[in-house]
């Protein structure tokens, strides 16, 4: 029992414990100068007194038994790999990364003792797993602080190709012939249109359990539900078209979209997704409310769907002093405003507010009709000024920036093997 009591006052004075050691407060500076007059013949004693570096460190030092400051050979302990042999490793785990095709942690440690082996050094390494251990890897962390353990998100090989330097710069080449076309062009006169997905069944926020407890649930709409399909345009001012909902079923009510954000306008299709005749619709919807005239164009900037390029698509547009310009195949994770800002915010604040209707509406089901209410919840959260601004902005289209992205950005389209798409629109 006094034991026990002796361990638990052990581990709570830790808690607040401060090193107050002073062993290397004397810097590498004075290491050096230290250093220096040993060789001009000074004796140990004389120069740690006078220096304050002990007498054991200058004899480490001075003797080469210290490869650089932090990798000491101590006894029969020594670092594995070379200093330039584990900058090669941070440059090269970094320029995977970069590529889009990072190495794991179980990569690198592979990898050390693959390069131990081919250079025949005396390691320690288990040869069985063929791999250095986790405390090398721990202590290689803690000497290259430029790396960290990171969660990636997933990339499409598409994307990844897609995304190459000719792609960008044609791109930005048209947008700046077409801002050319009109002298002074304003920011609320560049818009950027999308569609995404809404559907009844959330993906629950985390809840507060009992630790220890494996298992823990919470109470969800369905495991699968049908989509409903949200068309949201904004420009390079931060102003917002009122969005465009459609609803997988034959006939349109209006009662699917009352509580919807105001101006809201409705839509109905089978599938659920957009189509030419839709399109229309919004495109009739987009010009009552911006009004584009010859004296003031605009351009309207959106991907590459089918839907968008009919033949009766391109004439309203052309009649309607508006220049539609699509991004390039799957580029649009890094070049669409939309993407960029705004459709990321607007589905974590309507992933929140189906969570709190379920809480407010025990055993029921999210339905069609409730929807819009809750989308307008998170439209009126998610539409800020700030976010169409920065958006624009992060895309290098409005300021037109076509060197807002370096070769870094590039890279991983270098280390595929599949041919480059060909520019669309």
């Amino acid at each position: 029992m006094e034991c026990g009591l002796w361990c638990c006052f052990i581990l709570e004075m830790g808690k607040d414990y401060q090193r107050h050691s002073t062993r290397g407060s004397y810097g590498e500076e004075t290491l050096q100068r230290a250093l220096m007059a040993l060789t001009g013949g000074a004796s140990y004693h004389s120069v740690a007194k006078k220096f304050g570096v002990p007498r054991r460190t200058l004899q480490r030092h001075f003797k080469g038994q210290v490869v650089e400051p932090g990798r000491q050979m101590l006894g029969r302990f020594r670092s594995t790999l070379s200093t330039e042999f584990e900058e090669e490793l941070v440059a090269h785990a970094i320029d995977l990364q970069q590529r889009f095709f990072g190495m794991t942690p179980l990569d690198l440690r592979r990898l050390a003792f693959q390069l131990a082996e081919k250079q025949k050094l005396d390691h320690k390494f288990n040869k069985c797993t063929q791999m250095a251990g986790r405390k090398w890897l721990r202590d290689f962390m803690l000497r290259h602080k430029q790396l960290a353990v990171r969660e990636p998100e997933a990339t499409s090989l598409s994307r990844a190709v897609a995304f190459n330097k000719p792609q960008v710069k044609r791109f930005f080449d048209l947008l700046q012939t077409e801002y050319g076309k009109t002298a002074g062009i304003m920011a609320n006169q560049v818009y950027n249109m999308d569609e995404s997905g809404l559907t009844a069944v959330h993906k629950p926020c985390r809840i507060l359990a009992k630790k220890g407890q494996k298992q823990v649930g919470k109470i969800t709409s369905g495991e699968r539900g049908k989509t409903v399909t949200i068309i949201c345009a904004m420009n390079a001012l931060g102003t917002y078209i009122p969005p465009l909902m459609i609803f997988p079923r034959k006939n349109m009510s209006q009662l699917l979209i009352k509580d919807g954000p105001p101006g809201t306008i409705g839509a109905a299709t089978v599938s659920g997704w957009t189509d030419s005749d839709v399109f229309i619709q919004w495109l009739k919807h987009f010009v009552a409310h911006v009004k584009p005239t010859a004296d003031k164009p605009v351009v309207l900037l959106l991907d590459g769907h089918a839907s968008h390029k009919t033949l009766d698509a391109v004439e309203f547009c052309r009649c309607n002093n508006i220049t539609l310009l699509s991004f390039p195949p799957h580029t649009t994770h890094k070049l669409q405003p939309l993407d960029l800002s705004f459709f990321g915010p607007l589905k974590k604040f309507y992933n929140s507010a189906c969570d709190n209707w379920m809480a407010m509406n025990p055993g029921k089901r999210i339905g069609f009709y409730d929807i819009a209410g809750l989308f307008r919840i998170a439209y009126l959260r998610a539409a800020t000024m700030e976010k169409g601004i920065s958006g624009f902005a992060a895309g290098g289209i409005f300021p037109l920036n076509s060197n807002k992205f370096t070769d870094e950005d590039f890279a991983p389209c270098l280390l595929t093997e599949e041919s480059q798409p060909t520019a669309s629109g």
